[in-house]
């Protein structure tokens, strides 16, 4: 560092450095002729090297550069050239601060050329590659400038996974209601226009659309709505059959085409759904058309509620115009004890199971007991607290967030516990102390965006219209994932857990010990942790490539999928082995047992496959899974083939179009917590897909 007082030397003014008769192709697109002082000036402002140093670097650079023999240089070049220097005078730090982020030229040919299958929402194009080159800059930014470098070779190496690195400039999701749009319309930072509170139900709808694109561009997961149909009721009083059903396919195909959220997906998002009107929103008054009160509170339009609920999935049965499912918005249908007790609930259970068995859209979401929760996401969900419900009284400020996800390779833990069972719960441990630490430095940097309020990167979440800044940080949570319990329990006990009662009971040791240090730990630094089922759609295949290569004689004895092909993953979180020979029941509630355990979210999936379950098999499961089980959350998932040669959409997986013949096809089915087109999965998917067992129900 710079003394204080210290003179700075003006480098250019130096009898001792080579005058060079040659150009530089700058970053800045140009071509500007040898200036000697470049490389002193960019040292002196971008890091914390000494002028004497400084000096020193610059006049041997210029010396390697002038036995170059060259007309035209490079800046990476140049710079390339000058962190060699550094690092020769052991100046290692000084040279991460002057590193200059990118991607090879290779690296760049190939992202263009080929797809990303990290995310199987995004889809080949321009706005895609714009979005895998920037995020390859992004993760090495967080890598090295937002995470200090232990956890950044934690991440490295696999210990843990820091859940989107390329987006290490925005929070993870968020939940909401749309009573903020309804109260004070489109007011957005930046905004070319600005919208008043819309009066009609249409206007209503794009504008939350709107939103929600706004939102998706400044978080790194989902966009959740809460008790969306009963807070659109106060506009729906006269509207007739006809339109609510034109109301129902504008949203969802709004939702659904709208290619405008990163690298061009589709918005990733999520409908909170009630049939009953749960009890902490009993006695709210209801905002209606232009934002304000109708006098009356939201009970008072349960019909109309229930109206477009059920319009609404008459739009996600009849699917596209293929005939195929609506990705998104996910349908999450929540059930407390109260729903069982609401007039009508028979039909409209069987209704939404008509649709989870024909479309596979359909998610069953549990609040028993006095809970209450926004879910969102592949399973996320925020559990709403006591403070939370008294924000229900003015339900525009139910705002929450997920600040970010990271995941514990649990498999690791094992194989370097080496089957003792108290290092095994050390090391995990000590892998928390890292996930918190990795929180309250992405916190700090997310906080110091936050600061710079309306200049700033993150302005939208910034925006004050009730008093407060949209995102409210304190309402953050912190989230613990995992992945690979199965495999954890299998190498430490020499069986999965749906292969005895005790290695059952030692998986729920393991998360119960890691529930309670979190908790412990979360209270000592001031962070909300709790458990969740990482959806991990990219990351059960990293944790296994990596374990393949650094436990080389563990990790195959447990690993699953195809290893000659590749193809090798991980189970997903506190999942039994996907192709256990276990019914759907059976599965539902060994699962389940592990969600209490797991506050902020999980979901058991029923793999349909081809087969085709009468709606009342569904309803009837659903109702049982309700009684019976501790299952927080359960998606019942079919198989598609489409053919883009005659248009026809049929049940199952297919090599060729049953219909004509052709090679044609995308096969489409959920690849965690949202559907997608088979084609953009990584191996790792594929794997898991052709283990997955198939159940029938009924």
């Amino acid at each position: 560092m710079k003394a204080a007082g210290q003179t700075r030397v003006n480098y250019s003014d130096s009898k001792e450095s080579t005058e060079l008769t040659l150009f530089v192709r700058t970053s800045d697109e140009e071509l500007k002729a040898w200036d000697k002082s470049r490389i002193y000036d960019a040292l002196m402002r971008e890091t914390t090297i000494s002028e004497d140093a400084a000096m020193i670097v610059s006049r041997e650079v210029e010396k390697m550069i002038g036995e170059l023999n060259i007309e035209v240089i490079t800046a990476p070049l140049i710079r390339e050239l000058t962190n060699a220097k550094l690092v020769e005078y052991g100046l290692s730090s000084v040279r991460k601060q002057h590193t200059r982020l990118g991607v090879p030229l290779y690296d760049a040919r190939q992202i263009i050329m080929c797809p990303n299958k990290e995310n199987a929402n995004v889809p080949h194009g321009p706005e895609a590659t714009n979005l895998t080159l920037a995020e390859n800059i992004k993760k090495e930014f967080a890598l090295l400038e937002v995470f200090t470098q232990d956890l950044a070779d934690a991440h490295m190496k696999g210990d843990i996974h820091l859940h989107d690195l390329g987006m290490v400039d925005r929070p993870y999701c968020s939940g909401q209601s749309i009573e903020y749009v309804k109260k004070f319309g489109l007011n957005l930072p930046n905004a070319l226009s600005i919208a008043k509170p819309a009066k009609h139900p249409e206007v209503l709808i794009e504008q939350i659309v709107k939103f929600s694109a706004a939102l998706q561009g400044h978080f790194s997961g989902a966009i959740g709505w809460d008790a969306f149909n009963l807070f659109l009721a106060p506009y729906l009083g006269d509207v007739d059959d006809d339109r609510m059903r034109q109301l129902a396919q504008i949203l969802v195909y709004e939702f659904a085409q709208q290619a405008v959220a990163r690298g061009g997906q589709s918005i990733f998002s999520d409908l909170n759904l009630y049939w009953e009107v749960p009890d902490h929103f009993v006695g709210v008054p209801a905002i209606g058309p232009g934002g304000k009160f109708t006098g009356l509170n939201y009970e008072d339009y349960i019909e109309d509620s229930q109206r477009f609920v059920n319009a609404l999935f008459d739009v996600y049965m009849n699917g596209d115009a293929m005939g195929r499912p609506f990705f998104f918005p996910k349908p999450e249908v929540h059930m407390t004890e109260k729903f069982f007790k609401t007039d009508g609930h028979e039909e409209f259970l069987e209704k939404i199971s008509r649709v989870a068995s024909e479309k596979g859209n359909t998610y069953f979401v549990f609040d028993r007991g006095n809970t209450a929760k926004i879910s969102e996401c592949c399973r996320l969900s925020f559990k709403l607290e006591q403070n939370d419900l008294d924000d229900a009284k003015t339900p525009w400020k139910m705002r929450y967030s997920a600040m970010q996800n990271v995941t514990i390779n649990l498999p690791r833990a094992a194989y370097e516990a080496n089957q003792n069972d108290s290092r095994l719960l050390e090391i995990l441990t000590e892998r928390l102390e890292m996930v918190a630490k990795a929180h309250i430095q992405k916190r700090e940097f997310i906080t110091q965006l936050f600061n710079m309020g309306k200049n700033g990167p993150l302005s939208l979440l910034t925006m004050n219209l009730d008093g407060e800044s949209y995102y409210r940080i304190h309402k953050s949570s912190f989230l613990v994932g995992m992945v690979g319990l199965n495999e954890m329990v299998q190498y430490h006990t020499g069986e999965e857990m749906h292969q005895s009662k005790d290695a059952t009971m030692f998986g729920l040791k393991v998360i119960a010990h890691m529930k309670k240090e979190a908790e412990r730990i979360g209270a000592e630094y001031g962070l909300k942790m709790p458990l969740e089922q990482t959806p991990a759609e990219s990351t059960a295949y990293r944790f296994a490539k990596l374990d393949m290569k650094y436990y080389p004689l563990q990790s195959p004895t447990v690993v699953r999928g195809n290893k000659s092909k590749g193809e090798v993953y991980y189970t997903n979180s506190t999942y039994m082995n996907v192709g256990a020979k276990i019914s759907a029941i059976d599965r539902v509630k060994q699962e389940g047992r592990f969600h209490p355990l797991i506050d902020a979210g999980a979901l058991t999936h029923v793999w349909l496959g081809e087969s085709k379950p009468p709606a009342e098999s569904i309803a009837s499961f659903v109702v049982k899974t309700f009684q019976n089980t501790q299952n927080a959350q359960i998606a019942f998932s079919p198989e598609f083939t489409s053919c883009l040669s005659c248009g026809k959409t049929v049940r199952g997986l297919k090599p060729s179009c049953p219909a004509c013949g052709s090679p044609d096809i995308e096969g489409m089915t959920r690849v965690t917590g949202f559907f997608s087109k088979t084609r953009g999965w990584n191996k790792g998917k594929i794997g898991e897909l052709n283990d997955r067992t198939r159940n029938t129900i009924g």
